[in-house]
């Protein structure tokens, strides 16, 4: 309200305070003004008074014929320049002479100054307002005292309204020039007012404007009083509040895109188990399961990971389908009260798959090895009880062991194989080679083989010259491993076919038997590691499970891919594709 506001009472203060000294000097001017004036004019009424008392006294004095003429002219030649009535009395208070009319001698005068001085024998003087004439009258009555002997006094009565009218005027023009004065006084005042309170108000309004949130605004700043230095500690505050301001929502923006952008899902409970907030992660893994309505606190258990959480951090694995999250529950604590929940969720499928295979793995190999090594040992524990005699047994048993120990050796250098691949350990896989080169090395590699275990082998070459990209060593191990399983699982009699395609970006190899095949349950697996459809053939074949695994590792090294086809006691297809180096014409 505008009562309450600081110019108000600016305003206020300052015209009581004018007001009180125009009232005060108004005042004391009236009173100095009046006094001087009735002082002024009751001194020389007095003297007038005193004068003719001395004038009139020698007169009284005498009783000389013609004492009243003389006595009458002159109370009457006097008084008529000053409009006054002049009364003489005597010690008894008759009036003797007056300038008032004959009527009123013979009578007694019987007011206060005529009194007075009567009795006190002394000068008197008093101020009255005579209601008949409406005016101020002077009355001053002397003693008439010839030769020292007290014989009346002159009472003289004069009016002085007209020194009242010019008092009277004298405090109107006063005090409506005071009234002029409190007016200017009061617009000077809202100047000034406005002028003092300027600073604040803008202060007021900066700081409200800083409240809002916008520290972008100044206050202009002018002069060196106490006002320039508030304004200057506003617009310091306002830089000091700015920076931290923004330093404040860069540390939150640089929080809120860790916590956006890391893996792991991050939820925030209130202290009634309410999601108040999900990350990014967190809600890509909810929005993965079925029902996309699923409450994550019912879902994953936090209700009663928080309530382990009071006493400590809580941990938990959870089992969401086929999916496996570890979840970790922290409190929030201020002033020793809980206000929330913080849960951390990371999906550890892949590592519980990684643990898993790496297990499987680490089993695999020691079954793998095992057997051969219990073979050997076996073997070598018979050889040490054969005699001299047996060296049909002997060496049929050295065979076992040989075979044996190649089988560990091919499992070793297929392991360090895959290792190197692991690791990245690639070597040049740009080498041009020429297809119908690869194919007659092939085809001499495995001719004795496929005679030896009565197979048709047939290699095809591409009606067209062509050339791939890869690592020679590489290659010949892909086509190798593909046509030492064909001829593995291919009874004598059947046969072998290696066709070459070529395309205008790639060329494929296509390896075709007409061996057992494979059931189509066990198609999606036959390029893990380890894995046998048949294990009890394979182990006696000499294979380690690793042939297909390592081929498919190095195809898709090289830029390549593989893939296989089959059915059950009809054969087996499995088509390997390289890059083309030559980019010659389809056929």
């Amino acid at each position: 309200m505008l009562w309450r506001s600081l110019r108000f009472k600016l305003v206020l203060v300052y015209t009581l305070l004018i007001l009180f000294a125009v009232e005060l000097i108004g005042a004391y001017f009236v009173r100095a003004l009046t006094s001087t004036l009735i002082h002024n004019q009751s001194s020389a009424a007095k003297s007038q008074a005193q004068l003719m008392a001395t004038l009139v006294a020698p007169q009284l004095d005498s009783n000389a014929k013609g004492v009243d003429t003389s006595i009458t002219a002159l109370l009457q030649s006097v008084p008529q320049f000053l409009d006054a009535t002049v009364y003489v009395l005597n010690q008894d208070g008759d009036v003797t002479y007056t300038t008032a009319g004959g009527a009123l001698i013979g009578q007694k005068r019987i007011d206060s100054v005529a009194t007075q001085a009567l009795l006190h024998h002394t000068s008197a003087q008093s101020i009255r307002f005579d209601p008949l004439s409406k005016s101020h009258l002077l009355a001053i009555a002397v003693p008439i005292e010839p030769r020292g002997k007290f014989i009346g006094i002159l009472e003289y009565v004069l009016s002085i309204q007209s020194t009242y009218d010019t008092i009277r005027q004298a405090t109107t023009i006063f005090y409506t020039g005071s009234i002029g004065v409190l007016i200017l006084t009061i617009v000077l005042g809202i100047i000034v007012a406005r002028a003092l309170t300027r600073p604040v108000l803008d202060v007021t309004r900066q700081a409200r404007v800083m409240a809002e949130g916008d520290f972008s605004t100044r206050l202009l700043v002018t002069g060196n009083d106490e006002f320039s230095a508030l304004g200057e500690a506003i617009n310091h505050l306002a830089d000091e509040l700015a920076e931290a301001l923004a330093a404040n929502r860069m540390e939150q923006d640089r929080l809120r895109t860790i916590i956006t952008s890391i893996g792991e899902g991050l939820i925030v409970l209130d202290a009634n188990c309410n999601v108040l907030f999900m990350n990014r992660a967190a809600r890509n893994i909810f929005h993965a399961t079925e029902d996309p309505d699923v409450d994550p606190v019912e879902l994953l258990g936090l209700d009663r990971l928080a309530n382990d959480a009071l006493e400590s951090e809580a941990r938990s694995v959870r089992v969401v389908g086929d999916t496996i999250y570890h979840v970790i529950v922290t409190g929030i604590y201020r002033n020793g009260q809980v206000e929330g929940f913080v849960a951390v969720v990371r999906d550890v499928t892949e590592q519980e798959k990684l643990n898993q295979a790496r297990r499987d793995f680490v089993t695999n190999v020691s079954h793998e090895l095992r057997t051969p090594l219990t073979t050997v040992k076996s073997h070598l524990e018979v050889l040490h009880d054969l005699d001299e005699d047996e060296v049909e047994t002997r060496n049929q048993f050295l065979k076992v062991i040989e075979e044996e120990t190649d089988r560990m050796v091919r499992l070793t250098q297929d392991l360090l194989q895959l290792s190197d691949l692991d690791r990245g350990a690639t070597p040049n896989v740009q080498q041009p080679i020429a297809v119908v080169d690869l194919l007659d090395r092939v085809r001499q590699r495995f001719a004795v083989q496929a005679n030896g275990l009565h197979l048709e082998f047939h290699v095809e070459h591409p009606r067209e010259t062509a050339t791939i990209y890869g690592n020679f060593d590489m290659v010949n191990r892909i086509l190798d491993n593909l046509i030492s399983n064909a001829f593995k699982y291919t009874a004598p009699g059947g046969s072998v076919r290696v066709t070459t395609f070529v395309y205008p970006t790639t060329v494929s190899f296509e390896v075709v038997d007409s061996g057992i095949g494979i059931p189509e349950s066990d198609l999606p697996r036959v390029f893990e590691r380890f894995y046998r459809v048949d294990k009890a053939r394979s182990r006696r074949l000499g294979g380690t499970g690793l042939g297909l695994a390592l081929a498919r590792e190095m195809a898709e090294r090289m830029g390549g891919f593989i893939y296989i086809s089959s059915e059950p006691d009809v054969g087996t297809t499995v088509r390997v594709t390289f890059r083309r180096a030559d980019g010659g014409d389809s056929v």
